[in-house]
């Protein structure tokens, strides 16, 4: 069957207000973005490195830490990297100044070194979206002093910069993107009702979509109407010991998934787990964890002045930079949707362990915690999708279990 496709005259930006706040903390900076994971870029980018003409010690520099990527889902995307000695970019000098960008200028730097933590994506709602990674120290201090939360602003692209973005007309939800995404946005901000149960609710509602729904405008009509939180029953009461357990157990699963280029995400798990008194049973696969630190640990989290509006800035942010909801099918949308909640749940996991008892001031653990989070799952796609996926595969995709992730 052939295909046929759609276009949209992308001719304006959208983007988080705080966006044009950002500035880069350089050497105030305690979790450089050129320390702690892997430094990848695509084909253009490793090429133009490798034949970069520079100082014979900066060339030999390139020569030694440049190297091919051949694995991976995501090998075309992410064709070459920088090797990471002790977890450190080779380039970065004492003075925590890049070599290259000293001596060739910023226009030298591979594509994700000149623009992290920024990113520009054209999308079929006619935008061109600008938004910031969590996975920088710096954007997360910006969402730390929002208490009124994230407000979006939109400026016209110069007309140099317009393009047009195509998608295929059998994707029928493509063209109610925007809307989707507002509705689900205003529902992430709606302090009415608790973050849970705010992002259930919208599970509820792309439920519907997810499932067929084919009439969208009445959908959006109605959906957009809804005053108050109408979930299922069944979904109302998933807490308690059982309910608690699971959450533990998923989250110390999420937790031992995170590698790092260095050894500071081992550190935070050993930290985690020390804190937790988590014990493996002598013999068999079986992981003891006990709540009640945890327990203690989040009644000093929900304390801080912060942690409501925190959490809401960082998943509505989240949401924006993932460019959620995945509308290219019904299929995707839900498993999209799975995806937030079991990122939702971890990010909260973190966050409740940064107030652990040895924590005296929790705000820097948290970021620490919330960085390596990031980059350990926000850049690293094919780690999302397999998570993900073994939801599908055990059967825990239903919205049942997604109040699980959701309710502690």
């Amino acid at each position: 069957m052939s295909q046929t496709h759609q276009g949209v005259l992308v001719d304006k930006d959208l983007r988080p207000a705080y966006y044009d706040e950002f500035r880069c903390l350089a050497g105030q900076c305690r979790l450089s973005c050129c320390k702690g994971w892997h430094i990848s870029f695509d084909k253009k980018d490793y090429l133009a490195l490798k034949h970069e003409k520079c100082s014979p010690q900066l060339n030999q520099m390139l020569e030694n830490s440049l190297r091919r990527i051949r694995r991976g889902p995501l090998a075309q995307i992410h064709y070459g990297e920088f090797a990471m000695p002790g977890g450190i970019c080779p380039l970065l000098r004492e003075d925590s100044l890049c070599a290259l960008q000293a001596e060739k200028g910023p226009q030298a730097l591979p594509l994700v070194c000149r623009t992290f933590p920024r990113s520009e994506t054209a999308l079929p709602s006619g935008y061109l979206e600008r938004s910031l990674s969590p996975a920088c120290e710096g954007v997360l201090a910006l969402l730390w002093n929002l208490p009124d939360g994230v407000d979006f602003v939109s400026d016209p692209l110069p007309s140099g910069q317009k393009k047009l973005h195509t998608f295929d007309e059998q994707q029928v939800l493509t063209p109610y993107f925007q809307q989707i995404r507002s509705l689900c946005i205003d529902i992430l901000q709606n302090r009415d009702f608790s973050l849970p149960q705010r992002i259930l609710l919208m599970g509820v509602l792309l439920k519907e979509l997810a499932d067929g729904e084919q009439d969208i405008p009445h959908w959006l009509e109605r959906s957009g109407a809804i005053t108050d939180i109408t979930l299922p029953q069944q979904l109302l009461g998933q807490s308690g010991d059982k309910s608690l357990a699971l959450y533990l157990s998923n989250n110390i699963k999420l937790l031992f998934s995170l590698t790092s280029a260095n050894d500071d995400s081992s550190v935070l798990r050993e930290e985690i787990l020390k804190a937790m008194d988590i014990q493996f049973k002598e013999g068999s696969s079986h992981v003891i964890i006990p709540s009640a630190a945890y327990l203690a640990s989040r009644q000093r989290f929900e304390q801080l002045p912060q942690s409501g509006y925190f959490m809401e800035n960082l998943m509505v942010s989240l949401f924006f930079h993932l460019h959620l909801p995945n509308i290219s099918s019904p299929e995707m949308l839900w498993k999209s949707y799975v995806n937030f909640c079991n990122l939702y749940s971890f990010y909260r996991f973190l966050a409740v362990m940064s107030c652990r008892s040895d924590q005296q001031d929790p705000q820097p653990e948290l970021f620490r915690a919330m960085v390596h989070a990031s980059r350990g799952l926000i850049h690293d796609g094919a780690r999302q999708i397999t998570l993900r996926d073994e939801l599908f595969k055990n059967d825990s995709a239903t919205l049942a279990h997604m109040a699980i992730l959701l309710s502690n």
